[in-house]
């Protein structure tokens, strides 16, 4: 498993597709009915840290890496849907998760995101605000009150070949945010089937960048979209260098961001 950055008291990781944040969760050997989240289907995914440990533990034996922690003390501070792949930053202990804890209380951590749709939506940029409502099956839809709204902020880029690249930036950290937003735009991500998206090897949702200050140092990390599948043999459109060669840091940083 690839890290992007690395700290004394945290990294950031490259999280791969179909790894789940705990070893409890369940879901389908299908790719294409991963996306679907079937509480019928029970076939567990990896998960995170016991992946992450593995892959310390083998390159510590090879001589390939050095590390001044503790695997076994590594802490989630935030979490990323199963079939998300991207961004993901461990802490090294519990002095840091804490830390990181305050960060995201006071949303003092930036996200920016990157989706596949088939479909060109209603909007090519705009504001999705709304509250968020449990529907069925852990299906979630999107409301006009405004009382704890999830608000979101989005781009539209035509790629040429029948598929649509999405820059969106969450405001909030609302369960399913980004997935509903697109939905409600009428742009639902590729194989995203759990919210009526077309069937695909994998739900094209990935966390691209990260930016926060931590202490008084500025963090700045995005994760390369290429080779973000869990098993190597794994085929994606994220690997194909049309899309893939549209996904970089100066396409981001370009976009004129509002403020909240």
């Amino acid at each position: 498993m690839q890290v992007l950055f690395d700290h004394v008291d945290f990294m950031v990781v490259a999280k791969p597709a179909c790894v789940t944040m705990h070893q409890s969760s369940t879901s389908s050997n299908n790719t294409a009915k991963l996306s679907t989240e079937d509480p019928t289907v029970v076939n567990p995914l990896p998960a995170i840290l016991p992946l992450l440990r593995a892959s310390l533990a083998q390159q510590t034996a090879t001589k390939t890496l050095s590390i001044s922690y503790d695997p076994a003390t590594l802490h989630l501070v935030h979490r990323l849907d199963d079939h998300t792949s991207g961004c993901l930053i461990i802490a090294k202990h519990a002095i840091a998760a804490e830390r990181f804890r305050i960060l995201f209380t006071k949303h003092r951590v930036q996200k920016y995101y990157v989706a596949l749709s088939d479909n060109k939506g209603k909007r090519k940029q705009g504001w999705v605000k709304g509250d968020m409502v449990n529907k069925r099956r852990g299906q979630w839809a999107l409301t006009k009150t405004m009382h704890h709204p999830a608000i979101s902020y989005f781009f539209r880029q035509g790629l040429g070949n029948g598929l649509y690249l999405f820059w969106i930036k969450p405001f909030s950290g609302k369960t399913h945010q980004i997935r509903v937003a697109l939905k409600s735009n009428s742009s639902t991500i590729l194989g995203d089937t759990h919210y009526g998206g077309t069937s695909a090897q994998r739900m094209y949702l990935h966390a691209y960048a990260l930016t926060f200050e931590y202490g008084s140092e500025a963090i700045n990390v995005t994760c390369p979209v290429v080779n973000m599948e869990h098993a190597a043999n794994e085929a994606s459109l994220f690997d194909e260098s049309d899309i893939s060669s549209m996904i970089v840091p100066s396409n981001l940083l370009e976009r004129p961001w509002p403020t909240k």
